[in-house]
């Protein structure tokens, strides 16, 4: 710049104008230092747990194996974070409070092969501005530590001290100088559980690294870091976890997928427990979220999210990770792709014989996951999540469960393993009273080897299979209802035209206004399913016939029984009030629990259960068998 410039007051702008500017009486000036890091601060340091992220992702960085967490009063009061990694040499102390000062970039170009967790080098000179700060270093090239101390910008000491290998920071008073910042901060408690959380989640993306959590002087978290990610996550979330979960390893063009998801007795009520990273990094990607919920359709029930806690591993130029100051947001160059590697790495395991009991690989049709991505997205970077709730007059064709898409796409089903049926041969087509279904959901041989022993029937609940080495105890009622929800949904895929079956004396109801708006509003749904129903003024309609299945409640009944659950559980979104529509019905439909079961009827549970894709749960999620191995019952006996 040159130095004689002259300024808009006439004044000769040099080097010094900065200083001459704040005297300036016009309406723009220059802003301090303080308050440029004040603001800047305010993006990257919102709370507690910023200031611990991007302390403890500078430990990761450093190489750190051990890294303890100290906290008082939530992180308002203290944060101290210790670690062992290769230290800050001394020269580099003062710098390193510096806005944009890092270790980690040099150029533009390095973007595109940034694997560390910081670069900005915004972090300590953001915290410096609105808290105490005390860090203390050494490397191992010093036969001295570092000690430096500052606050709302200055420094205020620096000398040599003894000192471990690795860094030690302490933060403290955070926001002393913002009180408005402070005065938005939550409860102690309700701050340190975001710290508690961010650290687990720190454990699970690196299980590599020691952590230990300390507050208000007690562990309240630690792990071994001996590299299994099983160890973390049965510190985290206790053994039943631990033993159900199924490990994740599937690469493909450069992007690799570890990590685990979890059966189907670990599914959840909500996204809590799905956890993404991107090269160690925890993430957020909407992207990567749809991908899993279509792998796990049809495996964790209605309502249901499945388990995850996984780690892509990809090249830097593969995506862009400064989307947000936090880092958290995530875009990726070629989302499609992403989107089908994620899904093929979840269906994998699924389909793998610890998720289901069996082997079989998923057939990976591009064309389905590209239509699924289609839907998803409207083009590059956009989301569209919210048109999967268009409203149900608008579709020309209502969707089915991804499962059933599925089982167009992927390979014959794991069930019809030849390793199941040995011991007796069963006529697919002989009369099963009750539950013989008019409409075949599987098109079988005349005869098919069925591999297995029946055994009884216990507590008129679960019927006893012997299959090899195994003991399966089916619960019938959910057996029953997956059969009638797959059965419904081919009837509606197939397009069969006698998907309703007329009532001899037809049911007239009077509704409540609710319940009437809702039949008003889901009239199309009713009618596609099967339920012929005719408003007929006054808050009252008119049944003139039902679903084309076979039933075990009172046929007269299910209207008002599949209305009332509906209803009752209509917090739901739009997306889902069909999945949980035919969920309903195959449930109020489906045999109960303590209902007697002709031996037909029970050679057509078991024979029909075991050739869907899906057995192992009812729509809802309640597993439908129970397994237990040999070895399991002898080593009860002490054998």
């Amino acid at each position: 710049m040159d130095p004689k410039r002259t300024g808009p007051n006439g004044s000769q702008w040099g080097a010094s104008q900065k200083e001459k500017g704040r005297n300036y009486m016009g309406n723009i000036v220059l802003l301090d230092d303080l308050t440029i890091n004040k603001i800047a601060a305010g993006e990257v340091i919102e709370r507690p747990l910023n200031v611990v992220k991007e302390v403890v992702e500078n430990s990761i960085d450093a190489g750190a194996t051990k890294i303890i967490v100290e906290i008082k009063k939530g992180g308002k009061q203290l944060i101290k974070v210790i670690d062992n990694g290769k230290g800050i040499p001394k020269d580099d102390m003062d710098i390193a409070l510096e806005r944009h000062a890092t270790s980690k970039l040099r150029k533009i170009e390095d973007l595109e092969k940034i694997y560390t967790m910081g670069f900005r080098g915004e972090a300590l000179a953001s915290i410096v501005s609105v808290a105490k700060l005390t860090m203390i270093s050494r490397t191992s090239n010093d036969d001295f530590g570092t000690k430096l101390v500052a606050e709302a910008g200055d420094i205020l000491e620096r000398e040599e001290t003894g000192a471990q290998l690795g860094t030690t920071i302490m933060v403290e008073n955070l926001f002393f100088n913002v009180p408005v910042r402070y005065k938005f901060l939550k409860q102690d408690a309700t701050e340190f559980k975001y710290i508690k959380d961010w650290i687990q989640k720190a454990a699970l993306s690196i299980p590599s690294i020691s952590f230990k959590l300390i507050n208000e002087g007690k562990v309240c978290f630690q792990s071994n870091g001996n590299g299994k990610i099983e160890d973390v996550i049965y510190s985290i979330y206790g053994k039943e976890i631990k033993e159900n979960l199924v490990k994740v390893n599937f690469e493909e063009d450069d992007v690799k997928v570890t990590g685990v998801i979890g059966n189907t007795m670990v599914a959840r009520d909500s996204r809590k427990d799905q956890i993404l990273f991107l090269n160690k990094r925890n993430i957020k990607n909407q992207v990567l979220i749809n991908s899993a919920d279509q792998a796990f359709k049809g495996s964790t029930g209605i309502g249901k999210y499945g388990f995850f806690i996984l780690n892509l591993e990809m090249p830097a130029n593969f995506y862009d990770i400064n989307a947000h100051p936090t880092k958290m947001e995530v875009r990726f160059e070629d989302e499609s792709k992403i989107y089908k590697i994620f899904y093929h790495a979840i269906k994998n395991a699924i389909l793998s014989k610890d998720f289901l009991g069996n082997t079989q690989n998923d057939e990976n049709n591009d064309e389905y996951i590209s239509n699924e991505f289609d839907f998803l997205t409207n083009h590059f970077g956009q989301k569209v999540e919210e048109n999967n709730d268009r409203k149900m007059e608008d579709k020309k064709e209502i969707q089915t469960d991804s499962s059933n898409v599925e089982n167009d796409k992927i390979e014959e089903s794991v069930l019809k393993s030849e390793n199941y049926f040995a011991r007796r041969t069963i006529n697919a087509n002989e009369s099963v009273n009750l539950l013989e279904q008019k409409n075949e959901l599987i098109h079988r041989e005349n005869k098919r080897e069925v591999n297995y022993k029946y055994i009884g029937i216990l507590f008129r609940t679960f019927i006893i299979v012997e299959i090899e080495d195994e003991l399966y105890l089916i619960d019938q009622h959910a057996a029953h209802e997956r059969l009638l929800y797959e059965q419904i949904k081919e009837n509606y895929k197939n397009h069969i035209s006698s998907n309703s079956q007329m009532i001899l004396m037809p049911e007239v109801y009077n509704l409540t206004n609710k319940e009437f708006e809702f039949v008003q509003k889901n009239l199309n749904l009713f009618q596609s399913y099967g339920f012929d129903v005719e408003m007929f003024g006054n808050n009252a309609v008119k049944i003139n016939g039902i679903p084309d299945i076979e039933y075990r409640a009172k046929s007269k009944n299910i209207f008002l029984e599949v209305l009332d659950e509906m209803i009752t559980n209509e917090r739901a979104s739009l997306k889902d009030v069909e999945e949980r529509f035919v969920a309903t019905v195959a449930c109020k439909a489906a045999v109960k629990a303590n209902m007697d079961l002709v031996p037909q009827e029970v050679e057509y549970l078991i024979q029909n259960l075991l050739t869907l894709k899906n057995p192992y749960t009812c729509p809802h999620g309640r597993p439908t068998t129970i397994k237990i191995s040999k070895e399991e019952l002898l080593k009860i006996n002490g054998k």
